[in-house]
């Protein structure tokens, strides 16, 4: 049950932060491009790569912490669900080459992200 709290609590404290840069994101002149949605995967890459990694060195016993903060926290902040349904909207609003743009980028600098957090982790532990 301690590890369900865990998970509960940092889904809540992800999702409301993604929210709040969805937000901000909003207020930008992007073109059509979901710059929010995009700005939490890359960020919450590199922060779940930094944590795992992190975590594994500093502190490997820590499993409701590890659940806390990557799967609650960064799982709650992240979306692959959004970046889907927003790619699928481009397409269907005739805007195929923002769409093809926005899973090339996605992909590549989430991947990025999240092996760049991790070589940050291993040489700050």
């Amino acid at each position: 049950m301690g590890n369900l709290l865990a998970v509960g609590c940092g889904g809540f404290l992800g999702a409301s932060a993604r929210y709040l840069v969805s937000l901000a994101a909003g207020r930008l002149d992007t073109r059509g491009f979901p710059l929010g949605t995009f700005a939490v995967n890359l960020a919450g890459a590199f922060l779940i790569g930094f944590l795992s990694e992190l975590l594994a060195r500093v502190c490997p016993d820590r499993n409701r912490l590890r659940l806390f903060l990557t799967t609650g926290v960064m799982g709650g902040f992240t979306t692959f669900s959004t970046f889907s349904l927003e790619t699928v909207n481009l397409f269907q609003a005739g805007r195929p080459w923002l769409a093809a743009a926005n899973v090339l980028l996605s992909v590549v600098f989430c991947l990025a992200g999240a092996a760049a957090g991790k070589l940050c982790a291993a040489r700050a532990a």
